[in-house]
Parts: C-alpha cells; structure tokens; sequence
C-alpha cells in the first residue's frame, strides 16, 4: 500500500534552540525503516489503535507490546540515563512491607518507593494495584528528565510524572505508563538575595523536583525563616505549590503559588527552560504557579520565596464531645457566629489558620487552628466567648514548625487507605451574614453526613472547615501576590473551604476485607447525592481546590480555575501541543480518553 508520511514544521516557541537538523538524511532514514514491513506495521497499529493513530502505545492486556518500541530501545534509553530504568516488577513494594502496617504508615518510607504511592486507590476510580506502570525511570539529573520526556514522545508513550504520590485522584501512577520519579532530586540552593527582573528578594531558596516539606523546613528554621508548606510534612513542593498550595499562614503571607519566584521545566520536546516573570516564559511561570502540576512541562526547580520566621505563633486547641448530629451541627453554628462577631468583624482573620474537624461517629468535634503575628494573650481575647461549650485553649509554640504541619500521631492511620468519597467547595462570607446563614451552613452540613450512613465496619468519615484555604480578610501582601497566579479567582472571595473525606484505613485491608460490588455501588450513589447537594448548598459555580479534590468532579475546568482556564488551556497548546503531559482532571485532559491513551475525535 501507499503510505504518505508528513514531516510539518518544527513547533518552536520564541526563545527555544532547536538543534540542526540533516532534513535529507532523515527522510531516507525514515523511508528505510518503512519499507522494512510497513503494511504489516500499519495493520498491527490499526488494530491497537481504533482512534485512528491517536492513541498512545501501551502494551496490550496479554502483555505483548506495541509495534512502535522494541526492546532495544528500552536498552538504549537505560543505557543513556546510566541504568535507572526499572522494569514494572522492581516496582512492586519490597517484601518487607507486607502486612508491616509501621511501614505501610510510614510517610517517608512510602515515599521513597518508586512504584508505590501514598494512597491505596479511590473506590472506583484507581487502585495501587492495577495501575502499575510498566518502566520507571528513577531520575537523578536534569539530563535524565530530558531523555526521559523525548522517548516518551518520540514512542507515543503514556508518561506519567510523580514526586512523593500524594495524589487523591492517583494523577501520578497508570497502567501501562512509562513513570518519571523525580523524588531522587531533593537538593536545596539558599540565597542571601536573589534578583529577578529588577525585584531582589531576600533568602529565597530553590528547591529541586523531590524536595519535601520535612527537608526545607528545618533548614529555614536554621536560618530564622518560614515558608508557606502543607499540613503533611511528606508532601512535595512541586505538586504542592503548582496546584496552588493552602499553608496554615497563606492569609498572611500567601499562597504556595504565589511563593513561586521563577521555575525550571522541561518541555514537551526535552528543552530545558528557565521561566521568569519578565522573559519569553512569563506566561508559562503563571500556568506554572497554580495550574496543576504534570500539565505543563516537569518542574525541574521552583525557586521559592521565604519570609522571616514569625516572632509570635502558636496554638489553638479545643476538643468537646457531641451525642449526635443535631448537636454537632448547633455547636458549629454557635462557632460560625463567633467567628464572625469576634474575629472577622475586628479584621482579625488573617492572623488565623486551620480548621475545625466534625466526627460524628467518633461523637466529637475538635478545634485545629494556629495564630501568627499576634500575641497569646491577644488569642485569647478573641476566642474567650467562642463558644458555651469549648474551651478553647491559646498556647505559644517554640517555632512555627511546631503549629505549620501535623505530626504523625495527628494524622492517624490514613497512609495506605483508600478513599470512598471526597468533595471540596470554596465558601464566602455570605455564610456569615446573619444567625439564619450561619444555621444553613450548619444544617446544610449535617445533611452531608446524614446522606452518606456508615456502610462497613471500619470506614471513617469526617468533615473539615479548613479557614486558610481561603483569602478572604487576607493581608494585602497575600492579596496582591495572588493576582500573579493561575488560581481559581474564587479563592480571593472565599473564607475557606469545606472539605468532606470517608474513607477505608488501611486496618481494613490488613485484616484482608475488601468491598463488596454492591456496596461499593451504594458508597457511589451515596457521592453523587453528596454532590448534588452540594450545588444546592454552595451553588452550581462554587470553586474546588484542585489538590484535594475527588475523582468525580463535575465541571471541574471551571471549579478549579474559574476564568483562568481559557488562559491555561491556551498555554497547554502552546507548550504541550501533542497532549505527552495528561494527568486526569487537569488541563486539557478532557480531549483524552479518561485513562489518557487515546485523543478523542474532534466533534
């Protein structure tokens, strides 16, 4: 048969250097190869590919492999990153991990597992199990993320990108995928002062693709400075800040993406590129500071500003009991009320972070929050008529590490269990208008629990109302930095969130139960009630925050990013113009198929 092969123009952005090319030699080279067998090529590709050749090449059920790489080209990809290509069973998680739950609960070492991640799965959406990639290729150089990316694109392979795997919607493992770990890149940089486009910023540091929380941490302590992190001290900072990233003090300093002074990605074609407020790549920094990460390109390096440690933070615990949802729901009630009266209308708010956490089935309700930037004493003041039924207690901490992550004790066993159920919704402060609002927040709340009864022994269910996940009442520094991100605008207008999680621990599976297909059924109606009521209670447009966001999100573009996603989708196409970086729900994953292997046909 006749096969026509098209050599288009090299896509090239201003700024890229493209290497020199012998056109001649390639076409002849091309045409050599095709002759060999193309009609028996040609029919093998079209059999696996029922999109017409649009679809990535993974390896079949039965395992045979796709006619578009041999083993020898594994063997030269292995040989041109000096040996750190792993096939899928070194990816298994080592023996001695099995039915070990202190290892199975053990955030660095889960981390530090190539195949592994540090959820079990999502009912119904992904599990550890099945989505296991067949290569990984466990980087330790920037030369390896660029070979890396130029196979996965020259073989139409599924890539997938992973640091630490805190991924919710398992956006860093797939079956099939050729895994690019970049946990082995976890080198800092201090800087005394640091110029970037005529504005000099004082002790930033830059972070590698693997650099965690638990590692900067203590070095800007050391340094008598602070940065804006997550709650779990294992999560990264790539994923973290490219997603957005809500710290306990982002009211007062600002948003993980707001952080990002300039990054290092590599793109599409292999091309490492520095991207800075004021160069040709100001528009993909923006994409970069809250877009999602593994969309746009691997984040090589974020360089990341600091600010001087706080003189005052601390504390603030409360703890009660409640007999049953009616009282839970009176009693967060009477807290929104005081928050109003006593915080908010004394402009008090972006001193404050945290959350409170509702568990009616362990019949309590906990108040988890920090101070920054005011006294104890001043504390004390603001929560001494919160409620008629907490007390509520202002205690000083040594350090601001001490009050910005949880430790392991407070984050239970949630390492290693799979998620039921998980919804997330800004709200504003419409909530506290009056006592009629803050009682049909309250209300609106306890029918969540009411519409998800406990289906197996074991289960968890919780909800957080997490007040630093918002800007609202921020200070004018957090405000001003967050114009520069590709951020849902919502966040700016918003309190906080709402963040509804259930779950099976990972005692669950240890004990070697797993879920049935009908209740696994009953939990899915039981998401998609919880979900719709939701829109009825925050309103079909509420924003999500796109870290810790279920699997099933309807209208996700426009929860996660609001007007921004035009912008980022644009910048999606200039950069990735072949989709090679695809992570569900992220931008432009929508054209693929929802496991990424195929585009869909223009419609």
């Amino acid at each position: 048969g006749l096969v026509l092969v098209f050599i288009g123009p090299l896509y090239r952005p201003s700024g890229w250097r493209v290497a020199t090319v012998n056109m001649l030699g390639l076409l002849a080279t091309a045409f050599i190869a095709l002759a060999a067998d193309v009609t028996a090529a040609a029919a093998a590709v079209a059999t696996a590919d029922p999109f017409g050749q649009r679809c990535r090449c993974v390896p079949a059920a039965d395992g045979t492999l796709p006619p578009c790489w041999t083993e020898a080209d594994w063997d030269g990809l292995n040989r041109s990153i000096g040996g750190r290509l792993k096939g899928r069973d070194s990816l298994l998680l080592p023996s001695e991990a099995t039915g070990n739950r202190s290892l199975l609960n053990d955030f660095d070492y889960l981390t530090s597992q190539p195949g592994f991640t540090f959820w079990r799965g999502y009912s119904g959406s992904w599990d550890q199990r099945t989505a296991r990639s067949e290569y990984a290729v466990l980087a330790e150089s920037i030369a390896d993320i660029q070979a890396t990316v130029r196979f996965a694109a020259l073989h139409r392979l599924r890539l997938v990108v992973k640091g630490t795997g805190h991924s919710f919607q398992g956006r860093s493992s797939a079956a099939g995928s050729l895994l690019l770990w970049t946990h082995r890149l976890r080198n800092t940089q201090w800087h005394e002062r640091l110029e970037v486009c005529g504005k000099e910023y004082e002790h930033p540091v830059v972070v590698a693709a693997g650099s965690q929380f638990m590692q900067t941490h203590e070095e800007a302590r050391r340094r008598g400075r602070m940065e804006i992190g997550g709650l779990c001290p294992s999560v990264g900072f790539s994923g973290f800040a490219s997603g957005g990233g809500h710290g306990i003090f982002s009211r007062s300093y600002g948003t993980g993406a707001s952080s990002i002074i300039q990054a290092e990605v590599v793109l599409a074609n292999g091309s490492l590129v520095l991207a800075t407020p004021c160069n040709e790549f100001a528009d993909l920094l923006r994409a970069v500071r809250g877009g999602g990460g593994g969309t746009f390109g691997v984040i090589v390096s974020l360089t990341y500003r600091t600010f001087e440690q706080p003189r005052s933070v601390g504390t603030i615990q409360a703890q009660m009991a409640v007999s049953d949802l009616t009282e839970m729901s009176l009693v967060t009630q009477e807290f929104l009320n005081s928050l109003r009266e006593n915080v908010m209308s004394k402009g008090m708010l972006q001193h404050l972070g945290g959350n409170l956490v509702l568990q009616p089935l362990l019949k309590r309700i906990t108040l988890r929050m920090a101070y920054v930037g005011i006294s104890s004493s001043e504390c004390a003041a603001l929560f001494s008529n919160m409620t008629n039924h907490m007390k509520v207690d202002c205690v000083p901490a040594k350090s601001w590490i001490d009050v910005a992550v949880l430790n392991k004790t407070q984050l239970g066993s949630m390492a290693n269990g799979r998620w039921l159920s998980f919804m997330n919704r800004y709200f504003t402060e419409s909530v506290f208008d009056t006592e009629q609002s803050t009682a049909t927040f309250s209300n609106g709340i306890k029918r969540i629990f009411e519409l998800n009864p406990r289906r197996l022994e074991g289960e968890h269910s919780q909800l957080h109302i997490m007040l630093h996940w918002g800007l609202s009442g921020a200070s004018d520094t957090a405000l001003q930095n967050f114009t520069h991100t590709s951020m849902n605008p919502a966040v700016a207008e918003s309190v906080g969130v709402i963040m509804w999680e259930r779950m099976l621990p990972d005692t669950f599976f240890l004990a070697g139960k797993e879920e049935s297909q009908s209740t696994h059924a009953q939990m899915q109606e039981d998401e998609a009630r919880t979900l719709a009521w939701a829109d009825q209670l925050f309103g079909e447009g509420a924003g999500s925050n796109v870290n810790v966001a279920g699997c099933n999100v309807p209208d996700w573009q426009r929860r996660f990013w609001g007007s921004n996603y035009p912008f980022l989708l644009s910048t999606k196409d200039k950069y990735d113009p072949q989709g090679l970086f695809f992570c569900s729900n992220c931008v432009g994953s929508d054209r693929w198929t929802p496991d990424g292997n195929c585009r869909m046909p223009l419609i």
